[in-house]
């Protein structure tokens, strides 16, 4: 894997696109033999979900879902018996996210998405003061992530913000322009991707390395 950890951007980027999940699904599938159709990708994360809303209701803790979420599914869905560790294999990709904007407002979407449970990191610029392409954001993401500048790439559609703010921190950076915008910044993002697909090829390619 080249990169362990994807930090996206919210606006226009994240909430068209649940990337992370489907490649980790897809990888995970793969490596068991398991043809990752569409219809399985979608079976499980209605099934994940439902354990997550057990979770918001207080009937279900987070070591008991890490523990049973995949175990359960294998055997009710595809007749397979797994252990526990499964759900590290699942996990390959860090995921947080750095965005500008008012924090309760971000918080409320990504919750709302049903995309919250699956980053470990979220920074949103209200509550460090400074917003992309401030290299501050940046260093204040990293001051709390498990994985390092160098092993991480940022992910966005914000050529101003996004990319150049991953510039200045000297971070890799993916530009997800479906306008096919024109760069006039002066910074050459490290790749750049057109589509959903292409991004999902990308990862899943990364995942592989």
């Amino acid at each position: 894997m080249r990169y362990q950890q994807l930090i996206f951007d919210v606006d226009n980027t994240l909430l068209n696109f649940s990337a992370g999940e489907t490649v980790a699904l897809t990888t995970l599938f793969e490596k068991h033999g398991i043809a990752p159709t569409p219809s399985l990708v979608a079976a499980y994360q209605r099934y994940n979900t439902s354990l997550w809303r057990q979770i918001e209701a207080g009937a279900l803790t987070k070591d008991e879902l890490f523990a049973k979420r995949f175990v359960t599914f294998f055997k009710e869905q595809l007749g397979q018996t797994v252990g526990p560790e499964v759900d590290q294999e699942y996990l390959g990709y860090q995921l947080g996210i750095i965005t500008n904007g008012v924090a309760k407002v971000q918080k409320s979407r990504l919750s709302e998405s049903g995309l919250a449970p699956l980053f470990s990191s979220v920074l949103v610029s209200e509550t460090v003061g400074v917003e992309k392409p401030d290299p501050v954001i940046f260093e204040r993401f990293f001051a709390t992530s498990e994985v390092a500048p160098e092993q991480s790439i940022m992910i966005g559609d914000g050529l101003p913000s996004d990319i150049v703010g991953a510039h200045k921190a000297h971070l890799a950076s993916v530009w997800y322009n479906p306008r096919r915008v024109a760069n006039t910044s002066g910074v050459t993002p490290t790749v750049t991707v057109a589509n959903h697909q292409e991004l999902t090829d990308l990862l899943t390619q990364w995942a592989h390395a």
